[in-house]
């Protein structure tokens, strides 16, 4: 099982976004994948993902999870259970403020992804976060242990679209963290979406019609970009 925390000390980051970016680039590699998404945000934006989901697909209940954890202990607990229940994926969506159970599902997690948005206010208040794993990376290697990588996450980025200099010179700050990862989540109409529990593999799946091309072209785009992003996450070291 894979264990990927998204973290960052400031909401609005997408966090969560990712989080159910990620769910679907796991559905889609195989009709038998199983995913637990553990919340931990007192909004609950994730389990609505999961209702949503369960909702519109039925026959996703027993591969597509989602359990709320208020404490280390709890997540200790729900980790162990995933791992003997065969379950490939577990993403967990923090809420947007440090706290002991941040540290404690940095210290559990086998990836742990920081989102930032390429605003430069958004960026400075992620790196508290990054000086929250520093400090969990320096305690671990004095212990003998070694903490996951992590990396910041470059998120709702648009390529293509035309920045003035001042975007410009606040995008060159950021993407020149250290900690940067070599990749980035793009902006898709889709993904924007999602909260409502879309899963986009199973909406290709059922476009069937001679006049759903565009729309087919469309949902393999978001997906590719989505399985783009995991195996990178996955290849992370």
């Amino acid at each position: 099982m894979l264990t990927i925390s998204l973290v960052g000390q400031k909401g609005g980051g997408g966090k969560s976004t990712v989080c159910w970016i990620l769910a679907q680039a796991a559905l889609a590699r195989s009709h038998e994948s199983t995913i637990l998404l553990v919340e931990t945000d007192k909004q609950g934006s994730t389990s609505g993902f999961v209702k949503g989901a369960h909702a519109a697909y039925p026959e996703l209940q027993d591969r597509l999870f989602c359990e709320k954890v208020s404490n280390g202990e709890e997540l200790y607990d729900l980790v162990e259970k995933a791992m003997e229940s065969g379950v490939d994926y577990a993403l967990i969506d923090t809420e947007g403020r440090h706290s002991d159970l941040a540290r404690d599902v940095m210290s559990m997690s086998d990836r742990i992804i920081i989102p930032v948005k390429p605003v430069l206010h958004e960026y400075h208040s992620q790196l508290a976060t990054v000086a929250l794993y520093e400090a969990l990376h320096a305690t671990l290697k004095e212990d003998g242990h070694q903490a996951a990588p992590c990396g910041l996450l470059l998120n709702n980025l648009k390529p293509a679209q035309k920045l003035t200099l001042e975007q410009a010179g606040a995008l060159d700050v950021i993407t020149g963290h250290p900690m940067m990862l070599p990749f980035f989540m793009p902006f898709r109409t889709a993904y924007e979406t999602l909260g409502r529990g879309r899963i986009l593999p199973l909406e290709r799946s059922a476009l069937t019609g001679a006049g759903q091309g565009l729309a087919r072209k469309h949902l393999d785009v978001d997906i590719a970009e989505a399985n783009t992003i995991l195996a990178s996450i996955e290849g992370m070291a």
